[in-house]
């Protein structure tokens, strides 16, 4: 199965940075989501559903032993942003980051820091 690729905002490295435009993408309930993953992402994600929802981060072997998926749940109306500053443990094979979820009200919005 291809993924639906999201579209990664690379924020502006001047100091102070400016002001960066971003927009969220629902969700694909058919071929799921995922972004590369370079270790300097941030994850948002909306919920602009009535009721919860959960969003799924696959998870890659890495040497703490992780042995599962990490399930967040996104209260109704509510947003949640993660950051993946670290790659061991959640970049796939294909350098991607891998988003599953049920609910097209859910979006996403990924952010990547200046290196």
């Amino acid at each position: 199965m291809a993924r639906t690729r999201l579209t990664v905002v690379d924020l502006d490295p001047t100091h102070p940075g400016g002001a960066q435009a971003y927009t969220f993408t629902a969700h694909d309930t058919v071929d799921e989501n995922d972004f590369l993953l370079t270790g300097r992402e941030v994850l948002l994600i909306s919920n602009t559903d009535a009721s919860s929802q959960d969003v799924v981060i696959g998870s890659a072997p890495d040497s703490y032993g992780r042995t599962g998926d990490l399930t967040i749940s996104v209260a109704a109306g509510t947003r949640q942003a993660i950051s993946f500053l670290d790659r061991s443990g959640w970049m796939q094979s294909d350098g991607a980051l891998y988003l599953d979820c049920t609910s097209a009200n859910v979006e996403y919005a990924v952010l990547r820091l200046p290196a």
